[in-house]
């Protein structure tokens, strides 16, 4: 199955998705803190940004990261389907990133308590999937929900375009980011290539006053980040699908040696559509 990767050049060149370059102003960033954490802050020299480094959509990297005073607030964008090992990914980014802030490693061994700003873990997703508008991720889940003595929160908001999100509501820029986003799947629903369904959404976001000032100063980096990040979410669907179709290949065969049975009664157990009974049947080289 053929799949789209990002290019080596554009790899190295664009790190950030643009939701990450477009937040990483500081004004549009302590706007989504505000909405996020139920504050009022308004001076930017408030917030620190921490986000680690990492190439393109690394999967070991989050997206953004900053403290403000007492807090810590870690937020992760996803296009795809929710992923359930968020809580499990925030702690492996949230300690890597505390340990960057000690300093002096001796600390550790002193008496003294060391002290962190308060961690909140937040995910942004704007993807294609029947999610509601906000739901509660544990890593207790993953150890069949006993927390005993580790726990890790992850709050999930769904900001597709037209949802009664209260986040947009008090966040002005993550609306207008969510109305780009919506314009570029529109355009893609309608038939465009990626690469016009982009162009269309620069054009009428700065006609219509959306993003307007940030897509004039960025308008190519935006067309190459978003050319990126859509080609790596339709590439990560296609391994997904393909590695589908491989476990139901290894589980026909399994059926066939283990009880003795055709394809077609292999393919009867495991209630595979008529519509799919041929591909495998190909396979198998009937």
């Amino acid at each position: 199955m053929k799949t789209t990767t990002p290019t080596a050049k554009g790899n190295n060149q664009y790190r950030d998705s643009v939701f990450r370059h477009y937040f990483k102003d500081k004004v549009r960033l302590l706007s989504l803190c505000n909405a996020i954490l139920g504050t009022d802050y308004k001076d930017t020299n408030l917030l620190d940004i921490t986000t680690l480094s990492g190439e393109f959509f690394d999967a070991q990297k989050n997206d953004i990261s900053c403290v403000i005073e007492d807090k810590f607030l870690i937020l992760a964008e996803h296009q795809s389907s929710v992923n359930e090992n968020m809580p499990f990914r925030c702690l492996s980014y949230v300690t890597e990133i505390l340990n960057n802030r000690i300093k002096d490693k001796r600390a550790l061994y002193k008496n003294k308590l060391i002290t962190f700003p308060a961690p909140e873990f937040v995910v942004l997703y704007n993807g294609d999937y029947d999610e509601p508008i906000k739901r509660i991720m544990r890593l207790s889940d993953a150890f069949g929900g006993d927390a005993h003595s580790l726990e890790l929160v992850v709050t999930a908001y769904n900001i597709n375009y037209g949802l009664s999100q209260p986040l947009m509501k008090k966040c002005k820029y993550l609306n207008e980011y969510s109305f780009f986003v919506d314009r570029v799947k529109k355009g893609r629903a309608t038939g465009l290539s990626l690469d016009d369904a982009v162009k269309s959404a620069v054009k009428y976001c700065i006609a219509h006053d959306v993003m307007k000032k940030y897509l004039e100063d960025n308008a190519k980096e935006v067309f190459t980040m978003a050319r990126l990040e859509w080609n790596l979410d339709d590439a990560k669907a296609a391994w997904r699908e393909e590695a589908m179709e491989e476990g139901m290949l290894s589980a026909i065969r399994n059926l066939m040696e283990s009880m003795k049975w055709t394809v077609d009664q292999a393919m009867d157990a495991l209630k595979i559509s008529y519509d799919d009974r041929e591909k495998y049947r190909t396979a198998f080289g009937l």
